[in-house]
């Protein structure tokens, strides 16, 4: 059967071991093998259970606005445009356009708040503070927390010396006219700020009541079954760490060392179809990328179930996250090695995937508990521990989970579609990608050779 003999082709590498062992000691090393000292346990009252993410206008605008204030001050402003740290400096008139916006915000005039920004530059101090009052209290993290309903009247701020100046948001400030002052903050600074719609979130921080713990725990035992919640967070290291990058590699070697074993001639001249050909070779490599997972997620799965003695479990719930979070990734790794591979002949789908992977990685960090977007090579969902509990956000955006799977699955049917009709192609001769992809090269480096002569 040809399926089974593309398996064992594949299954029976050197490489297919190294791919084998280094899922294993990735998830090894996140923890997501076991999860035995993880159990959930129903909160006691009078406990502390945490902090979540709210959209509170009448927090968030003072905190941001406290945040953007001291980085003007300073002209050094942080942001995350590609997951990696790049602090950003503005020249005169950029900073003017954030002078204005913190006018805007304030009811301050914009002149004043240049002075005063110079002021800084020119003494090391900033001049201003901030009446954070009753409600806005600070945890041991350094987290403004809101813990009662507000009045407004906490916003007046204080006034900062000779010049009169008061940095607080004006009190007719709609909170809509403000997410969108910040947007345009966001936009000056090239984006990846904390002041985009997306983040502007992070700056309202409340504390989680003992009676909305017990609601978070009686959802993970109903809806999840307990297991759920540990299946999921080890298919969020799975398909970020790993699954959406190696698939690429066995793809790439199975391809290239039919090319090497001069196999091309009798592939393109079989009786078999090219088609036929081309998606059993597609399901075996997907197969066997995910054979490992199936195991490793059960021995994963399998290190909590003893906590839970006498408690209604989910056994399937490994199965269901592998099939439907960790296998598009999978599928759309194995295609693009196939196809670019079969295209040019080259194992450039190994940098292509790689740095669509590491792009992905590092522009989504920053929603790492919550990542969801339709366009995520990896999905997350991971906040440590606090993921077994967080089954209302899944909840929330299983659908956008459900359309980002579906459209990666579907991406990888179109690249093997397109991967079928490379092979026809190159039955009938009219295609030969590696070869012009060669010659191309070989041009630019005679041209770069006469150039330097």
């Amino acid at each position: 059967m040809l399926y089974l003999k593309e398996l064992k082709k594949v299954m029976c590498s050197f490489f297919y071991i190294l791919f084998a062992g280094a899922l294993a000691v990735a998830l090894y090393s996140q923890g997501a093998l076991y999860f035995g000292d993880s159990r959930m346990n129903r909160p006691e009252p009078g406990g502390n259970y945490g902090v979540v993410n709210r959209e509170i206008p009448e927090m968030i605008m003072p905190a941001a606005l406290e945040s953007l204030w001291q980085e003007f001050c300073e002209n050094n402003y942080k942001t995350y445009p590609i997951g990696f740290i790049k602090n950003v400096r503005l020249d005169e008139k950029k900073q003017r356009m954030v002078a204005e916006i913190i006018a805007e915000i304030t009811g301050e005039d914009t002149e004043a708040i240049l002075g005063k920004q110079a002021a800084f530059e020119g003494t090391g101090d900033d001049g201003y503070s901030f009446n954070i009052g009753e409600e806005l209290q600070m945890d041991s993290d350094g987290n403004l927390i809101f813990s009662g309903a507000r009045d407004g009247s906490e916003e007046e701020g204080k006034d900062t010396g000779e010049e009169g100046l008061t940095i607080a948001v004006r009190d007719d400030m709609e909170y809509g006219k403000f997410a969108e002052a910040m947007q345009r903050v966001d936009d000056i600074l090239g984006g990846g700020s904390d002041y985009c719609a997306e983040h502007l979130k992070s700056y309202g921080t409340v504390e989680v009541t003992y009676e909305e713990a017990v609601q978070r725990h009686e959802l993970a035992v109903s809806r999840d079954r307990i297991t759920g919640g540990y299946a999921r967070l080890f298919s969020d290291y799975a398909v970020a760490m790993v699954m959406s990058l190696l698939p690429v590699f066995p793809a790439v070697i199975l391809c290239l060392k039919d090319r090497r074993a001069r196999m091309a001639e009798l592939i393109y001249t079989r009786e078999v179809s090219a088609a036929r050909l081309t998606v059993v070779r597609y399901f075996a490599l997907v197969t066997a990328a995910m054979l490992p997972v199936l195991l490793l997620s059960y021995v994963s799965n399998a290190s909590v179930w003893g906590l839970y003695s006498g408690e209604r479990l989910d056994y399937l719930a490994p199965l269901k996250y592998d099939l439907g979070w960790i296998m598009p990734g999978v599928m759309m790794a194995t295609a693009v090695g196939m196809f670019l591979t079969e295209l040019t002949g080259t194992p450039i789908a190994v940098a292509v995937q790689g740095f669509w992977w590491l792009i992905d990685i590092n522009m989504g960090f920053r929603s790492v508990e919550s990542g969801y977007a339709l366009f995520r090579l990896a999905p997350r969902h991971n906040a440590g521990e606090k993921s077994f509990f967080r089954t209302q956000d899944y909840v929330d955006n299983f659908q956008r989970l459900v359309a980002n799977r579906l459209l990666f699955a579907g991406l990888s049917a179109v690249l093997i579609i397109a991967t079928i009709l490379i092979y026809e192609r190159k039955r009938r001769g009219s295609l030969d990608g590696g070869s012009k992809i060669k010659r191309a090269l070989s041009v630019l480096g005679n041209r770069k050779n006469k150039l330097e002569g």
